[in-house]
């Protein structure tokens, strides 16, 4: 392996990292600085492995070696951005030489997954509200109406933010919105209920008055044409939690937009449990709907509340079943 060819591979792996990172909704201020970092992390491998001589192959000990440099008890965090962002490069390297050396991981997660927020239907309905009273009118309509699509439909918030006025298909014979090229390169129909499709089209109404004529190519747009921004619109979401006094208990995660989606989630299989309906059969149909990689990545929402925790409990006991609901 020599130094241009090693160069090429470092080339094409922080390539596909801006790919994947600029498709995210989130890709703004710290993601920005965070990617660029691990970009100087990763020649400064390059240009320490050039200076060594270009060892080949890399081995795991020139690389915690790498890791090690410099290392201070004061910056406890330092060492672990290095190892991680080392360990990425190299595991793509080892597909294409197997004889590269990657590095164990030394750190174990700091964190621990908390449950998620899940909405109340009062909770959705306050939100929208008071997203509606927003003085600037059309503003006003797009925040409420965004918030209503998410909770009814379960899409990312990314996926809301880059739907096209093509992708919103309400004239067909099953409404549906068209989600292209999102998570893991999936796309997919989402079917809407008669509900929402009204309230998408009280939305478009808006947004052509609004617009007095002009044309805009994102569906959830603002008066300048321009598509909706990720970071202003979380801002102002908290902002509507504020109003409301959602606050989320504690262990729970704070609520944000993409609670929403756990929201359907949970309730669509809390229905279905409620309805006696088998869950195995349906989930991998949920799964295709919210565009999940396949039903073992849905089976977390089951944990997610304890009510539905209940409700699954009840089939194999029937003491835990409140008493007017025992058949």
């Amino acid at each position: 392996m020599t130094f241009e060819a090693l160069s090429q591979h470092l080339e094409a792996f922080l390539a596909l990292k801006r790919t994947r990172a600029r498709r995210s909704p989130y890709f703004e201020g710290d993601q920005r600085r965070r990617l660029r970092y691990e970009e100087a992390l990763l020649r400064s491998f390059l240009e320490r492995w050039r200076q060594h001589g270009c060892p080949w192959p890399i081995h795991t000990e020139f690389a915690m070696d790498w890791v090690m440099l410099g290392s201070s008890l004061g910056r406890p965090y330092r060492d672990e951005h290095r190892l991680l962002a080392i360990r990425a490069f190299l595991l793509q390297i080892r597909t294409f030489e197997e004889q590269t050396g990657v590095p164990q991981s030394q750190f174990r997660r700091r964190y621990k997954r908390r449950a998620p927020y899940i909405f109340s239907d009062q909770e959705i309905h306050q939100l929208m509200e008071a997203a509606a009273r927003n003085p600037l009118r059309f503003r006003a309509a797009t925040v409420s109406t965004l918030i209503g699509l998410l909770a009814s439909t379960g899409i990312r918030i990314g996926e809301a933010l880059r739907l096209t006025m093509a992708d919103v298909r309400l004239d067909r014979t099953q409404a549906h919105l068209y989600i292209h090229e999102t998570k893991f390169g999936k796309s997919r129909n989402v079917v809407l209920h008669p509900s929402t499709v009204e309230h998408l089209r009280h939305y478009m109404s808006a947004r052509a008055t609004a617009l007095r004529g002009r044309q805009a190519e994102p569906f959830f747009t603002n008066t300048i044409c321009r598509p909706l921004i990720y970071n202003p619109l979380r801002y102002t979401f908290r902002q509507l939690l504020k109003q409301t006094g959602i606050a989320p208990s504690a262990g729970q995660r704070r609520p944000t937009l993409h609670c929403f989606r756990h929201t359907f989630a949970v309730k669509r299989l809390t229905l279905w449990q409620r309805e006696g309906t088998d869950i195995r059969k349906q989930l991998p149909w949920l799964s295709v709907y919210l565009g999940h990689q396949g039903p073992e990545t849905t089976y977390w929402y089951l944990s997610a509340t304890p009510d539905l925790l209940r409700d699954a409990g009840a089939l194999f006991d029937p003491e835990l079943m409140p008493r007017g609901d025992r058949r």
